[in-house]
């Protein structure tokens, strides 16, 4: 009986964050409301309550689903990088970017921001940087990944510099999702332009093209 209950709440759980990501991504964060998301869920509004507490907590919750699904395309990367580790952080870039448009739109994305700097301080934002932590991890494994093949330095320090790179490629993330008429292919050329200047020196020269 125990796991019948538990397979309903997921369920509910799931059915909850399926209905709430569509109405964000047709009506926007703003318009839409615990209410109508219950109902459309078919639950209660105190039912919502419960699991999620409040609405900035369904956008919590869809963000870590949403980083689950990321960080599986990302760690894909890093077991079949390319031989030069300047696409691979270009490509990380850009699947970082496509799939945040896959799962919530452009000013959906501004709310979740936006709460992550205005709550930095509440579990919204404690959770966010913890998500960013994950993934800045997986940039540093990333450069590890390239020392391993004698690509890059060994006494480079790859969390530092994942963490550089990291930084970068969000503040790329935040002008793309800032700006509606940012296309992929202007964001994915800035960010190319500063991989290529943070390692201008530090590639051996057998990666560079010939």
């Amino acid at each position: 009986m125990a796991g019948l209950r538990e397979r309903q709440k997921a369920r509910r759980l799931q059915r909850i964050l399926e209905v709430a990501r569509a109405r964000f991504r047709r009506d926007g964060y703003e318009k839409v409301t615990i209410d109508s998301i219950a109902e459309e869920a078919e639950v209660s509004a105190v039912t919502v309550y419960n699991y999620y507490g409040t609405k900035a907590g369904l956008l919590l919750a869809l963000v870590k689903e949403s980083d689950d699904l990321l960080i599986a395309q990302l760690r894909r990367l890093i077991d079949a990088l390319p031989p030069d580790p300047r696409e691979a952080i270009a490509r990380f870039g850009q699947i970082m970017r496509h799939h945040a448009l896959t799962y919530l739109t452009k000013p959906t994305w501004r709310e979740v921001l936006a709460a992550s700097i205005i709550e930095g301080g509440s579990e919204f934002g404690r959770t966010y940087a913890a998500l960013d932590r994950v993934l800045i991890d997986l940039m540093a494994d990333l450069v590890a990944a390239y020392q391993a093949r004698d690509v890059l330095p060994d006494d480079l320090d790859n969390m530092a510099l994942g963490d550089t790179l990291f930084g970068i490629q969000n503040i790329r993330f935040f002008q793309f999702i800032a700006d509606d008429d940012l296309d992929d292919t202007e964001v994915d050329r800035l960010f190319r332009a500063d991989i290529a200047g943070i390692f201008a020196a530090s590639i051996q020269k057998e990666t560079d093209p010939a």
